[in-house]
């Protein structure tokens, strides 16, 4: 088994929620609302012959929005998506952020191949 790139095939899930999406651990997007991903954890365990039995993937998306309640809708939109890769929701969290800011949700999801 050869080690596992997993942004492309994130990417691909989380665009087709119609929203812009990074790959990047800043928040590079020019409307909102807006999903920013990155890979966090890529562990890989190994056989006694060195080769890669399995890896688990640590992805952290950050959701942006200008308010509550649309961020809450993606959370659960966006957690569809990762179940369809087969990821599950490990953490997720309302960012405190001083008046005017952007309303910001951090999940974590953790998966296996």
């Amino acid at each position: 088994m050869n080690l596992f790139n997993p942004k492309p095939e994130i990417f691909s899930k989380l665009s087709e929620l119609g929203y812009p999406v990074t790959q990047s651990s800043q928040n590079k997007f020019n409307e909102v609302p807006a999903i920013t991903f990155r890979i966090d954890g890529n562990n890989t365990d190994y056989y006694l012959e060195n080769e890669i039995a399995s890896q688990q993937i640590l992805v952290t998306i950050d959701i942006w929005t200008n308010d509550s309640v649309t961020a809450s809708s993606i959370l659960a939109q966006v957690e569809a998506k990762m179940r369809e890769l087969k990821y599950r929701l490990n953490t997720s969290l309302d960012v405190p952020s001083p008046e005017g800011a952007l309303y910001h949700i951090n999940a974590t999801f953790i998966g296996n191949r």
